[in-house]
């Protein structure tokens, strides 16, 4: 009886650590960003640069006029000016008041250089 008891606070325990290892949690914050916001579309393995414009990092996709994606979760690696980037994401729905012309938040879903 003793060795199943044992036994079972090991896997209970090995459970309760590998559980807390789990980095989801991270990878779920940087999708939170503009919950509330109606996606508009979606961005599909685009060819893209990284900006920086008055200090604030822009996706700007490849073949478009004017427009600007401002990424809510541009990982630091690719927070470089002039980085081109393969990136896909959704474009949420933006009030234009305030702003520079054409920008739109971004939640991006996956990126690579």
């Amino acid at each position: 009886m003793k060795k199943h008891c044992k036994n079972f606070i090991f896997i209970i325990g090995a459970l309760l650590i590998f559980q807390s290892c789990n980095k989801s949690d991270n990878e779920t914050n940087k999708a939170n960003c503009y919950v509330n916001d109606v996606t508009t579309r979606q961005v599909v393995n685009k060819q893209a640069t990284i900006q920086v414009i008055n200090g604030q990092f822009y996706i700007i996709e490849s073949n478009t006029i004017d427009e600007k994606l401002r990424p809510c979760n541009l990982a630091i690696d690719f927070q470089i000016n002039n980085l081109q980037v393969i990136v896909s994401g959704n474009v949420k729905a933006t009030p234009q008041i305030g702003m520079p012309c054409c920008t739109q938040n971004f939640v991006i879903t996956s990126i690579t250089k």
